[in-house]
């Protein structure tokens, strides 16, 4: 589905769900995103019963530049799922770790991922399977030689040949989650409070896609943090939450008027 149209169908979902506790019809009347590429303009325009609304949406990451972080896994150390997949000693299958935003850019992902296989080759035969009597001899964690970051390879039993990929939650995730709020409501946010000066109604939806690190509980907690910082000039009339993660999407009210995280919608 083209980026546009899954767009409006988020969008959409939402209104559906304010007209249904409303009891308020509403209508679409414009989209000037699409048709003022060069100015900052809100996604769509809509009447809900006798009021116009400016609609913003973006969807949000648990840290700054996750996406481009994934983008860079799947590159890198994806294709090693299957370089090293029944290459490696067994019984057991192989967990590789790395921290998150520690690849870089500006040198050979091919030579750099031919390292990280030859080590993983190399640590492989030291570990023990996984287990509270051979803790901690079942992993490895170091900076390898040719290697710009950590590596941590874990051995497991069951699944017996199996490479797997994965990362390092950061320590202080909830810190950089509250910054990634931030940074969206400070442009995002702004886009459309715009509005507000032409007497519309301001609405900004945030939508998350990461079931690992996310949820709403924390969302929510993040974006208390953050918008009781900010002064009401500077926040949308209304703020939702939609979780797509699941094929069964998820939506929460964090802001309404001047209630943050409201009992009821």
């Amino acid at each position: 589905m083209q980026r546009q149209a899954r767009q409006d169908l988020i969008i959409e979902e939402i209104l559906k769900s304010i007209s249904k506790s409303r009891n308020l019809e509403y209508m679409i009347l414009d989209k000037p995103d699409i048709k003022e590429r060069n100015v900052p303009a809100c996604d769509m325009i809509v009447q809900i019963g006798s009021e116009k609304w400016a609609i913003e949406h973006t969807s949000i990451d648990s840290i700054p530049k996750q996406r481009r972080d994934d983008n860079r896994v799947l590159k890198l150390l994806f294709p090693l799922r299957d370089m090293l997949r029944n290459k490696l000693p067994v019984p057991g299958h192989y967990d590789l770790n790395v921290d998150m935003n520690v690849i870089p850019t500006g040198i050979n992902w091919d030579e750099l991922r031919e390292s990280i296989a030859l080590w993983c080759i190399n640590v492989a035969p030291l570990l023990k399977l996984g287990s509270p009597k051979t803790t901690p001899s079942h992993y490895r964690k170091e900076k390898p030689l040719g290697v710009p970051f950590e590596l941590a390879l874990y051995r497991w039993p069951g699944r017996d040949g199996v490479f797997n990929i994965g990362r390092f939650a950061p320590t202080d995730l909830e810190e950089q989650r509250a910054l990634v709020i931030l940074e969206t409501l400070n442009s995002r946010g702004v886009k459309v409070v715009q509005y507000k000066e032409e007497g519309f109604k301001t609405l900004l939806i945030l939508e998350a896609n990461d079931i690992a690190l996310a949820n709403q509980a924390l969302i929510s907690e993040a974006f208390e943090k953050v918008a009781s910082q900010l002064s009401k000039d500077e926040l949308p009339d209304e703020v939702y939450l939609i979780e797509t993660d699941c094929q069964e999407h998820f939506i929460w009210c964090l802001k309404s008027g001047d209630q943050i995280i409201p009992d009821q919608i």
